[in-house]
């Protein structure tokens, strides 16, 4: 790990000083140059110490106090593990211990000593009512075991953490809490691992009912933590704890692959409960994160940290600073919101060149929300090119409509009808042009356009529409097609997706040409039959059951009767289609 700060004295015995901090403090050398300067190292402090006389120092030697004095006004504060065995090394030295080893209200353990020069060095170690390893024994136990429902085991340890709590040890329940949470994320499967190899992948069961709760679980230690903040009477270690959990617990769901929401609650919880300068160490984490080259951030995740920092620091931001960090973090909405807001509507125009189509449809909502409608449809018509969007088109579409300009919805419509033809924008075209006079003209040029793009099966659908019968008849012949059977079958684009349009089109013929009805009712049915298969023989009678109803209708049930017949006959094999029959009563 790189070092980013250390402490170095000047000192007036170069070796007396080496040899106390070694017999007083348990440290030891680590890098010496010969006898101006040395690194001292204990675990993971490092302390480092000047000669008076070493040349680094000659500008400031005038201003050194005396020897033994010259520390006087400075204390340095080492956090240890071992606190009563350093005590028990300083008394053996007898070294001057200015105040005794102590508890105290602020969670330390910890004594005072006088280097010779008059420096003091407060050694302290945090005293916890808890000890972390007993309870991540606990959690570890009830995910090795074979036990049906792992939260009913681990709501024992948040309860424990709870009546801590109730007393206002709130260090002592940050702890419990903290390794309750970091445990079930480390042993669970609320995080998909997506480096993970698995054999079977696809088949294996991602569903692990022994764990369910789990997720409610962590939010209600979120929750409790959030009330652990709300108190004003928590000490400040106890609150720096609080807030160290929260935000590992942001950042280990922001960093997932699939976050749980874990980040958000988090989130309110730091925005909500803590004081001014909290805020600020906080949004200095955030900062960092940013910035650290080792852990990449992704565009969903930066903007995720720019909402924590806008939040954060809302209320000493200036204008400028907003926009700032909304430039940074990718929040182009709170971006533009905030131009918008400052009557800088040229700027918040350009900030939306880099956004693509989909956000770009958000963002001129913003823009009409401001009331600068005209620029919102400046913007969304800029995009439309030789093939416009869809989604593009249809916001202009609704734009139009709402603003009652009939002749650029038209205009609109008539562009998307073209994109993507369906009978519904064919109507809504309709309906549009009659109102503006302008149908007689525009119609023959639709149906141009669609024969040229051989779109047979929505003319077909318009002259079915428009009640022209005979049209659809004529167009349906000219894409009939033959099945491997040897069937006639016509295959298109119905009004509900792809499918028959024979029997849309037998279907509308039923009343005024009925043979017509007939007849394709027939290709179908027989198609069917072809196919085999007691599903297609039940369908095939449906429209064996309309051939006989039209038959009658036209006072011809014996030619009915002779074609049910014959087909009998010519399926005499097929048991399951004469029980279908039979069922049909046919």
């Amino acid at each position: 790990m790189t070092k980013t700060s250390w402490v170095e004295i000047c000192v007036s015995d170069f070796e007396q000083s080496i040899t106390w901090f070694e017999n007083v403090l348990g440290f030891r050398v680590v890098a010496r140059d010969a006898d101006e300067y040395a690194e001292l190292s204990r675990g993971e402090t490092s302390i480092q110490l000047a000669t008076d006389s070493a040349p680094y120092w000659a500008s400031e030697r005038s201003r050194l106090l005396p020897p033994g004095q010259r520390g006087s006004g400075v204390e340095i504060a080492l956090l240890v593990e071992n606190i009563n065995d350093l005590y028990r090394q300083a008394q053996l030295a007898q070294a001057d211990i200015v105040r005794e080893l102590a508890d105290y209200p602020w969670h330390m353990r910890q004594f005072w000593v006088r280097h010779p020069d008059g420096y003091l060095i407060r050694p302290a170690q945090k005293i916890l009512s808890v000890n972390p390893a007993t309870y991540r024994r606990q959690v570890a136990d009830a995910f090795q075991r074979d036990t049906p429902r792992i939260t009913q085991e681990l709501l024992a340890v948040k309860q424990t953490a709870d009546s801590l709590v109730q007393q206002r040890d709130y260090l002592g329940a940050a702890t419990i809490y903290e390794t309750l949470v970091t445990e079930i994320f480390e042993q669970s499967h609320l995080y998909y691992n997506e480096e993970a190899e698995y054999d079977n992948y696809y088949e294996e069961e991602r569903y692990f009912p022994e764990e369910e709760g789990l997720d409610k679980l962590v939010g209600e230690c979120i929750e409790a933590l959030g009330n652990c903040l709300a108190d004003e009477q928590a000490d400040r270690v106890a609150r720096e704890k609080i807030i160290e959990v929260l935000f590992d617990i942001y950042q280990h769901d922001l960093h997932a692959d699939n976050s749980l929401g874990f980040a958000a609650s988090a989130a309110d919880q730091l925005v909500r409960y803590t004081t001014q300068l909290e805020r600020q160490t906080i949004a200095e984490w955030i900062r960092d994160a940013l910035t650290d080259e080792e852990e990449e951030v992704t565009g969903s995740q930066r903007k995720a940290y720019g909402r924590f920092l806008l939040d954060l620091e809302k209320d000493i931001l200036d204008d400028e600073a907003y926009l700032q960090i909304c430039r940074e973090t990718g929040r182009t909405s709170d971006l533009i919101e905030r131009l918008l807001t400052l009557g800088r509507i040229d700027e918040a125009a350009r900030e939306t060149q880099q956004v693509d189509d989909h956000a770009l449809l958000g963002l001129a909502d913003l823009f009409i929300q401001h009331k600068q409608d005209a620029v919102a449809e400046h913007l969304v018509r800029a995009r439309i090119k030789e093939k416009p969007p869809q989604h593009i088109l249809e916001w202009l579409q609704k734009y139009y409509r709402t603003r009652g300009n009939q002749v650029a919805e038209l205009e609109v419509t008539e562009t998307l009808f073209r994109t993507q033809p369906f009978l519904g924008r064919y109507q809504k075209l309709r309906d549009l042009a009659r109102q503006l006079g302008r149908w007689e003209t525009l119609r023959p040029e639709l149906l141009a356009f669609l024969e040229q793009e051989q779109n047979t099966p929505l003319l077909i659908q318009i002259a079915l529409d428009e009640g022209e019968i005979d049209k659809a008849l004529q167009l349906l012949k000219g894409i009939a097609k033959k099945d491997i059977y040897g069937y006639t079958y016509n295959v298109g684009y119905s009004y509900y997706g792809y499918g028959n349009i024979a029997l849309e089109v037998a279907r509308a013929a039923e009343e005024t040409r009925p043979r017509e009805a007939i007849e394709l009712y027939r290709q179908h049915a027989e198609r069917l039959i072809a196919q085999r298969g007691r599903q297609n023989y039940q369908a095939a009678c449906t429209y064996l059951a309309k051939m006989r109803a039209l038959y009658e209708k036209l006072g011809e049930s014996e030619a009915w009767t002779s074609y049910i017949a014959a087909l009998r006959e010519q399926n005499r094999n097929l048991r399951a289609l004469k029980e279908e029959l039979a069922q049909a009563g046919l």
